[in-house]
């Protein structure tokens, strides 16, 4: 008997796993338009070398260079125009925008002000990456390259 239900709970278990797919975790939607890192750094500006890159399904990332150690940068992610939908800053349940290495914050598209702000320890070369998994609630994160 305890050989018939561990057969039976092997089937099912292996039935439920093999149903998983890539196309399940994937965002329903991708970007349609090119993604800029826009900040004090640049004057807001579009600029081709902020650009956000796909890196993996649902992840974007644009290399920024902070010089000042212990300066706050402040920056968005944005479209080229600061379209509706493509206006990223913090979110609104958040108190601060402050971005900490490593830490994923919750991301809104639709805020006009909200910028993120970051303020290095040292100066270096800087990774921001937007995870769209969950396309309606995009996190942020800073991390050092």
């Amino acid at each position: 008997m305890k050989r018939i239900l561990t057969l039976a709970l092997i089937g099912l278990l292996s039935a439920c796993s093999s149903q998983v797919s890539i196309e399940n975790i994937l965002p329903e939607k991708q970007l349609d338009r090119d993604m800029y890192l826009r900040g004090d750094f640049n004057l807001m500006d579009a600029e081709p070398q902020y650009k956000f890159i796909q890196v993996a399904p649902a992840i974007y990332q644009a290399e920024v260079r902070f010089s000042t150690p212990g300066k706050v940068y402040e920056f968005k992610i944005a479209d080229a125009d600061f379209s509706e939908g493509y206006n990223c800053g913090y979110r609104n349940t958040q108190t601060t925008g402050e971005l900490i290495l490593g830490k994923p914050m919750p991301t809104d598209c639709y805020v006009i002000y909200n910028n993120f702000s970051f303020k290095p320890a040292m100066k270096g070369y800087f990774i921001v990456s937007i995870d769209y998994s969950d396309y309606d609630k995009p996190q942020v994160t800073i991390t050092k390259k």
